[in-house]
């Protein structure tokens, strides 16, 4: 269960809007977070907080760290072709149930990423077929040898659906 501790200041905002930005660039950012919208800080469990967007779970906060949901990515994608994303990397049908057993990515699984991704970023993995988001992670190596790579890892996975963060989201 989600504990609200306290909502969020404009500049917070402002600062969660950057990050996004950045890391996802500004189309996806406006989709997840806008200045005007209702934004609550809650506890998940000691390590990590929740950010809710009106009411909606959003985003996590770990070690100072954010990132977003892969709930708040998927309700965003909407069927969208996700492969205009930044940070994204793309998962052949093989690698789904694997990641969605909490695995990291390993290169042979992956059909296509941002070539702009470099080692230490946050990215997003979503499969193929539909184009769902699956996880967000770490990029272990940079986006062209993402693709490029016969094995190894490519992405440590810090989220992903069907954990207990997931859970508590849908539930």
């Amino acid at each position: 269960m989600l504990k609200v501790k306290h909502p969020l200041s404009k500049k917070e905002i402002k600062e969660i809007i950057r990050i996004m930005s950045e890391s996802f660039g500004e189309e996806a950012a406006q989709k997840l977070i806008k200045k005007k919208d209702r934004v609550e800080l809650a506890e998940f469990d000691k390590t990590t907080e929740i950010i809710l967007v009106n009411g909606k779970p959003a985003f996590i906060k770990r070690k100072g760290l954010i990132f977003p949901l892969v709930i708040a990515l998927y309700r965003i994608s909407n069927g969208e072709d996700l492969r205009k994303w930044k940070k994204r990397v793309i998962v052949d049908a093989g690698a789904v149930p694997f990641i969605l057993n909490g695995a990291d990515v390993m290169a042979a699984g992956i059909t296509d990423a941002d070539e702009q991704i470099k080692e230490g970023d946050f990215v997003f993995v979503a499969e193929e077929d539909y184009g769902r988001p699956l996880a967000i992670g770490i990029a272990l190596i940079d986006g062209r040898s993402m693709v490029e790579r016969p094995r190894g890892k490519a992405v440590k996975v810090i989220h992903h659906a069907k954990d207990k963060i997931w859970e508590l989201t849908v539930g």
